[in-house]
């Protein structure tokens, strides 16, 4: 130590200079004894001027020192050291140098080991805190070299308590804290081997977790640890290596199944004994740096089968989606396997099981690796394995795992698309069976991979292949332990090849028709949708003659044919047997329609409704069975109906005019479900059709009327029987087009009120009325109006005290239209004031308000209607009407009849309208007055002194008055004393020479 004296005086002196030399002399060294405390006094601060030097060399000497110094001195002379070079360590594991804190870090765990827990301190929780921390990769892979050194001093037991913490932070949502702690993984298995052996199973699966993970840096960890691992342990731990391996080449991630192709990939070569680094540019796929030596020392260490496994996946990754993957997996292979197409004959079960599993994956990278694999395969090595092949895949096919038999059925694809004609047509009798068993699975994933597999073999060539599995699927349906099973591999068959349902139907729909046959064609028609077309009209003409109960009758070879639920029907029909035996048929029928109508599509909906039509028109035969279908169409369907709404409504319409009851109430259901799809603001586009249909089937009643009121049927049957069509109208009045399509909704209405009796009107009393009352001030046409009023007038007379509600704003409607220009309007809406006053409270004022405007009323067509309505007034109400409202009434009829009886006549010929309302007036309230009454207007007129005397329009009068009075209280006339003197008058009248 005396000799290194000067050296070190000279480094204390000027250690900008001297420190670097200093230090090597002290590494050069070597130390007999121990080092005492006053030469220890000397090392000391040169070494820390060199853990604080700004050289990563001179650093990385001072480190080494201090991990020496440990073994040179006793714990006592180095402790008073500690606090000051254990703060310079932690820098310098901090270091962007690799090999500063690698050596750092030995150092560090040297200085505890030398100086047991006492040097410990803080260190421990700074270690940790640094590899969480948010700051550089450099500084947590720092750490966690520290840390793996620390725990390697501080023992198993530390380590073990310690873990769980660890493998919690390895799964953070922080990727700074994952990636610190994979790296920390990287390092026990260099500082702790035989120790952390015993926890590779808790951390082998964090690993493979991190090569996946989304952030580079923590994938980048998770690799060099997985390295580490099969470094260290690539022999002892074989076992419980390779299955973490294997398991990351399924991933559905190309980073892992990466990473772990190369982790598998070093594995082996460890096993083999060759490094793996030799690549050769160019040749064959087939050729590789590869030795029988290599494949033996896997073989030995592995065993037969499981050395086909992992060649197995080997040879699946060869065929990855990613270049990246294959391109490892091509290396890894060419390095350990000698001879391809050997080593493919002797693995081949193993390989098929691989392939056949990867099939069946939900990852779409993994199946389409294994189905390039496949189909390479068969290329490559052809005849060679396609005899062994088929016959582990037929094996497979029995397998109790649905996921397995998809799988076979995958890969019976793949194989089908790379075989040659000649292969298919050599081997097409031990493809055939699987794919047909496969068809009728009970698992629909596994159908529909038989059925891809199906279509490639059509159009590979095989037709016969249809030939040979249809007909046994269609014998299948009569048996009701197949029968599931058939219809869903007939099914699966036309998802791939749809033209076979040309020659499917006929088969179905063969006489005598059987329920699984007619249930066939309704699950089938969906998947057939593109040649659905051409049949509709076979498909609709059978099913739903049925479905209307008009079974035609089996000879009694054709019952023997049918299904036993059939051939029980047809033999009490053939016995005279109960006439009213359900057949069941009928029900699979109308199911049978109603799932062909529903896939039909927008090409082949015009022939739909073209049999729809026609079997409406077969009125004892299909009708009953179309007017459902419909009604379930019009509900289920998607489909754009409102350009044949019209056509359907017609043909809907006409049969409400049946007689037989359950017809009419399924058209009427029909009806409803037909306009149930016309949005609201294109119904009255549809107000003519409905009422050409209606007036039809008016028309249709009226000829087979025998008494009673003229009731369409159909409107009478079921509750609320104008709700398919009272919407369409008012839709009409409210929103047409045209004053036409107004004025026909309005008249439409009518005839619906009309047709239907009080009870069916009484639910849309409130729904009419108040429309019609809101639009009739509206500026319509004369004609829209009439055809409005003329509505209102039916509800009045039909609807009777429904409608007391709206009395208040029908009379001043109705007021209001006694002076409309239009003679139609005013007179329409005169009849309607007359027959209202049956509801109102109030005909006492509105009696008197009457007879006063027709008395002052310039113009004498108003003052026509003004009298019109007052007539009406009295015959409803007169009876209600007191002896002060009648002498008011009284007196404004005969000053009115003065005037008239005074005025030259206001036409050149025929009857004056002014005078004839007048009369009628006159009568009726003749009829209402009494006798008292009666002789004081006769008295005034035909009966006066005078007698039917003056001018000639004072003559005419006077006699329509007589004539009038004699229509409506002739029976008045007696008991006033009247008689005699009113026939006098009228013989006189009647020798007028005029």
């Amino acid at each position: 130590m005396s000799a290194l004296v000067p050296v070190l005086l000279a480094a204390i002196a000027d250690p900008n200079a001297c420190t670097r030399s200093c230090l090597d002399t002290l590494l050069s060294t070597t130390f007999v004894n121990t080092i005492d405390a006053p030469s220890l006094a000397l090392v000391v601060p040169v070494v820390h001027r060199g853990l604080r030097d700004r050289s990563g060399d001179t650093k990385k000497r001072a480190a080494r020192i201090v991990g020496n110094m440990c073994s040179l001195t006793t714990p006592k002379d180095m402790t008073p050291y500690v606090p000051l070079l254990m703060p310079e360590l932690q820098k310098a594991l901090l270091d962007p140098l690799p090999e500063v804190r690698a050596t750092a870090a030995r150092a560090m765990g040297s200085l505890l080991k030398g100086m047991g827990p006492a040097a410990l301190g803080d260190l421990l929780p700074w270690l940790l805190t640094t590899l969480r921390s948010e700051g550089s990769s450099v500084e947590r892979s720092g750490a966690a070299q520290g840390l793996a050194e620390v725990l390697a001093v501080m023992g198993e037991d530390h380590l073990s308590e310690l873990l769980p913490e660890l493998c919690a932070s390895a799964t953070s949502k922080n990727p700074f804290v994952r990636e610190g702690h994979l790296t920390l993984f990287r390092y026990l298995p260099l500082t702790m081997e035989t120790s952390f052996q015993a926890h590779l199973g808790e951390v082998l699966p964090l690993i493979l977790d991190g090569l996946s993970d989304e952030v580079e840096g923590v994938r980048d960890a998770a690799l060099a640890a997985g390295r580490c691992f099969v470094d260290a342990y690539a022999r002892s731990c074989l076992p419980l290596l390779l299955p973490a391996v294997e398991a990351g080449l399924d991933g559905s991630n190309w980073r892992i199944r990466q990473s772990s192709l190369e982790l598998c990939g070093e594995l082996l070569f460890k096993v083999a004994g060759t490094s793996g680094k030799v690549k050769l540019d160019g040749g064959s796929d087939d050729e590789g740096a590869a030795c029988e030596t290599y494949g033996a020392a896997i073989r030995e260490a592995l065993g037969r089968e499981r050395n086909a496994e992992v060649l197995s996946k080997l040879y699946v990754a060869r065929s990855d989606i990613q270049y990246v993957v294959r391109n490892t997996a091509l290396h890894i292979w060419k390095t350990i396997v000698v001879n391809t197409p050997r080593t493919l004959q002797e693995i081949l079960p193993a390989l098929m099981a691989e392939v056949i599993s990867a099939l069946a994956d939900p990852g779409e990278d993994r199946r389409g690796g294994a189905a390039r694999c496949l189909g390479e395969l068969v290329r490559k090595m052809g005849e060679r394995v396609l005899h062994r092949m088929l016959p582990i895949l037929r094996d497979t096919m029995s397998s109790t795992d649905s996921a397995t038999r998809q799988g076979v059925c995958a890969g019976l694809k793949e194989l089908l698309e790379n075989v040659t004609r000649h292969q298919l047509t050599e081997h097409l009798a031990e493809i055939l069976p699987p794919i047909q068993t496969a068809l009728c699975d009970e698992d629909p994933a596994v159908r529909e991979a038989a059925g891809a597999a199906f279509g490639v073999l059509f159009k590979g060539g095989a037709h016969g292949a249809v030939e040979s599995v249809v007909p046994s699927l269609l014998n299948g349906l009569d048996s009701p332990a197949h029968a599931s099973q058939s219809l869903e591999g007939l099914r699966v068959i036309l998802s791939v090849r749809p033209q076979v349902f040309n020659g499917v139907v006929p088969k179905l729909l063969k006489q005598p028709v059987s329920s699984a046959g007619l249930r066939a064609v309704g699950q089938l028609a969906a998947t057939a949708a593109p040649v659905l077309l051409h049949h509709i009209p076979a498909i609709m003409s059978t099913c739903l003659t049925l479905a209307s109960g008009h079974a035609p009758a089996p000879s009694a070879a054709a019952s023997r044919r049918t299904s036993m639920d059939d051939h029980n029907h047809h033999a009490a029909a053939v016995n005279g047997g109960n006439a009213d035996h359900h057949d069941p048929r009928e029900a699979a029928a109308a199911e049978a329609a109603l799932a062909t109508a529903l896939a039909a599509d927008d090409d082949s909906l015009h022939v739909l409704v073209a049999e729809l039509l026609k079997g409406l028109e077969d009125v004892a035969g299909r009708a009953l069975g179309t007017a459902t279908l419909i009604a379930a169409y019009a509900k289920a369907s998607k489909q754009d109906l409102q350009p044949y709404v019209d056509e359907l409504l017609t043909s809907l319409v006409l049969l409400l005019a049946e007689d037989d009851d359950e017809l009419v109430m399924r058209c009427w259901s029909a009806c409803e479900a037909v306009t149930s799809v016309v949005p609201k603001e294109d119904q009255a586009s549809h107000v003519g059709a409905l009422k050409e249909a209606l007036a039809g089937a008016k028309e249709k009643e009226r000829r087979k009327r025998r008494g009673g009121p003229l009731h369409l049927r159909g409107l009478l049957l079921p509750n609320k029987a104008l709700a398919p069509f009272v919407p369409i109208y008012l839709q009409g009045v409210l929103q047409g087009s045209s004053p036409e399509v107004r004025e026909a909704a309005a008249e439409g209405l009518g005839e619906l009120i009309s047709l239907t009796s009080e009870d069916g009107l009484k639910p849309f009393v409130v729904s009419i009325t108040g429309p019609l009352i809101r639009i009739i001030g509206d500026r319509f046409p004369p004609a829209t109006k009439a055809a409005i009023l003329v509505t209102l007038g039916l509800l009045i007379r039909r609807a009777g005290a429904g409608l007391k509600p709206f009395v208040p704003q029908l009379q001043t409607t109705f007021l209001k239209c006694l002076n409309d220009p239009a003679p139609a309007v005013r007179l329409t809406a005169a009849d309607n004031l007359g027959e209202l006053t049956r509801l109102s409270a109030r005909v006492e004022q509105l009696v008197a308000d009457l007879a006063a405007n027709a008395a002052t009323a310039t113009d004498q067509e108003t003052a026509a209607a003004y009298l019109t309505a007052l007539r009406g007034a009295l015959r409803s109400s007169g009876d209600r009407l007191s002896a002060a409202t009648l002498d008011k009434v009284e007196g404004q009829l005969l000053g009115l009849y003065k005037t008239v009886a005074s005025r030259p006549s206001a036409t050149s010929g025929g009857v004056d309208p002014l005078a004839a309302a007048l009369v009628t007036a006159m009568a009726q309230y003749c009829a209402a007055a009494g006798a008292g009454g009666l002789s004081r207007v006769l008295s005034a007129g035909p009966l006066a002194a005078a007698g039917i005397s003056g001018s000639k329009e004072a003559r005419d009068l006077a006699a329509m008055l007589l004539a009038a009075v004699a229509g409506s209280a002739a029976g008045d006339l007696d008991g006033a004393g009247l008689l005699r003197g009113a026939v006098e008058a009228a013989v006189k009248a009647t020798r007028d020479p005029e």
